[in-house]
């Protein structure tokens, strides 16, 4: 059985706490006996890399991904099977994105750490926005670099399908659909659960510390990769 939440910002999203090092995420999941999990700050993958690399130390699996705010403001989960694959899709992003400036004081900082919980910079960026990508332009885009990609938290009242186009859309190329925890609960879902014909998963959508943990999916057998989860959201 393996224990993951595919869904937990850093302190690189401006929205999450300035305490979220990937290390403390790390420490946190371990405690809480994750086996694989997903950094999937807004718009950014600059602490991907060094969670991949200490995720191995902690003896965990983490999957390359990030959340990305789409021209229609849906937010969306992408998920690849190597730091390559999302290097790749994040160059193609910065370039969609408009080239402002973050605003610290209305948005939040957007922290950057080193392996030692070290702040090394900021990234001054503006990624609290939706890029010029459509949804079919990010489904052909993380397919092609062999990702896959879930609308996230489907059903909330902001920045989701339902918010911004009113349904979902089970013939559009996405390969699941994420909702809440609360909902994950309430609707008493289980993996291998379908929404309009996709698969249905959930992750914390952590912002702070205390938040990890609470919530995780367990899927069968030993899923600690990309390849793992596809198979095991198949079964």
């Amino acid at each position: 059985m393996t224990r993951c939440d595919l869904h937990i910002h850093s302190a690189l999203s401006a929205c999450g706490e300035n305490t979220m090092s990937p290390r403390r995420i790390l420490e946190r999941a371990r405690a809480a006996g994750l086996d694989l999990v997903a950094l999937t700050d807004h718009n950014a993958s600059g602490h991907v890399e060094l969670f991949c690399r200490l995720a191995d130390d902690f003896g965990m699996g983490a999957i390359p991904a990030l959340e990305v705010t789409s021209r229609e403001e849906v937010h969306v989960l992408a998920y690849f099977p190597a730091l390559e694959k999302l290097h790749a899709f994040q160059r193609l992003l910065d370039d969609s994105l408009p080239p402002l400036e973050n605003n610290a004081d209305f948005f939040g900082e957007q922290v950057v750490y080193d392996e030692h919980d070290r702040i090394v910079g900021l990234d001054t960026r503006l990624r609290q926005i939706g890029s010029s990508l459509g949804l079919t332009g990010l489904v052909r885009e993380v397919h092609r670099l062999a990702g896959i990609i879930i609308p996230a938290h489907v059903f909330r009242a902001r920045f989701s399908l339902t918010s911004q186009l009113g349904f979902i859309d089970g013939e559009t190329g996405f390969d699941a659909v994420e909702v809440t925890a609360k909902q994950w609960r309430r609707r008493r879902l289980h993996v291998g659960a379908r929404e309009n014909g996709l698969p249905v998963i959930a992750g914390s959508d952590s912002h702070f510390l205390e938040d990890i943990g609470r919530f995780h999916l367990e899927l069968k057998g030993e899923a600690r990769s990309l390849q793992g989860l596809i198979e095991a959201l198949s079964a």
